[in-house]
């Protein structure tokens, strides 16, 4: 089994990379399913909802009623975990080669 705390890692490391947009969790998912399952990734995704790293942000469809489409985005907290500034045991982020 892969690390969550890897996935969480990679989770924040893209959201930064769009900043300040946000994504739909559909899109994070077709991005990491290769190595993670879908469950894995929105267990990782709610994580770091409930640390205030990345927020959810809940829309109804516009076309399918009751459906909601979720979407999520880095905060300014979570940019501080991406940079060092704060630490988290629960994370782990891969040193890219330069």
């Amino acid at each position: 089994m892969k690390s969550m705390k890897a996935l969480r890692g990679l989770i924040i490391d893209f959201l930064k990379r769009i900043y300040p947009k946000e994504i739909e969790e559909l899109t994070i998912i077709g991005i990491l399913y290769q190595y993670y399952s879908d469950d894995d990734i929105r267990k990782s995704l709610q994580y770091l909802v409930d640390k205030g790293y990345v927020e959810k942000i809940e829309l109804e469809h516009p076309f399918k009623p009751f459906k909601v489409i979720k979407y999520y985005k880095l905060t300014a907290k979570g940019i501080d975990v991406s940079e060092g500034t704060i630490k988290d045991a629960g994370i782990t982020f891969i040193e890219e080669e330069k």
